[in-house]
């Protein structure tokens, strides 16, 4: 594994922890705030973006050396 890679899954681990942390806290501004549902949707599942945006950029650092070792073990 790269540098890159596990960075990208420490990342994504910390991510989703903050997430599960955030799930448990209530919505700035007491209950008389007016909170639509886009406003609250953003607010709890922006850290779980975070985590699948970590994700995905894993994949794709596995994917770019895995060709890159295959192509240095390949004679042209």
């Amino acid at each position: 594994m790269s540098r890159k890679e596990i960075l990208s899954l420490f990342a994504a681990a910390g991510f989703l922890v903050i997430w599960f942390v955030d799930l448990d806290t209530p919505m700035p501004g007491g209950a008389d705030a007016k909170w639509g549902f886009w406003e609250k949707i953003l607010f709890h599942y922006s850290w779980i973006m975070y985590a699948a945006g970590c994700l995905f950029y894993y994949q794709y650092a596995k994917n770019e050396r895995m060709k890159k070792d295959d192509s240095t073990k390949k004679p042209n």
